[in-house]
């Protein structure tokens, strides 16, 4: 199991070192599943178009669900980026560790485009939700 996971990281470019320093941080990432880790990272990196390496700096990101936390915040982060609200030196991965109210308070709150932001991030979530109710009928 554990050369299946380094395998998938090695895959997304992360080396053996980064390997390394993301289960130094971060042991329980390589609990998380093959295919848990092809998931987050195929968004991250194929959908959002966001470099791979910056979750080896913060892999508790795999521990997130990634419908109900990491899709609802990315959205709200490639806004803020996409419109000139967000360094793109910043941290990619801060807004998805911090708690709900930080999070609202820090990246929707904080901004005149704040309406916006919520119903699109209260959108994307809500989309999880149903999606786990449907499944479970």
């Amino acid at each position: 199991m554990w050369k299946e996971k380094v395998d998938a990281f090695n895959k997304w470019g992360w080396s053996h070192e980064d390997v390394v320093q993301a289960f130094k941080r971060q042991p329980y990432c390589m609990l998380t599943s093959v295919d848990k880790i092809n998931l987050v990272m195929d968004f991250w990196v194929k959908q959002l178009g966001w470099d791979a390496l910056a979750l080896a700096k913060q892999p508790s990101v795999f521990s997130l669900s990634l419908e109900k936390r990491i899709i609802p915040r990315a959205s709200v982060v490639q806004f803020l980026l996409n419109n000139g609200l967000r360094s793109k030196k910043a941290s990619l991965t801060s807004p998805f560790v911090v708690p709900e109210k930080s999070f609202l308070d820090r990246f929707i709150r904080d901004f005149k485009e704040s309406a916006y932001l919520l119903k699109l991030y209260e959108e994307k979530r809500e989309l999880a939700w149903t999606k786990d109710k449907t499944c479970m009928s």
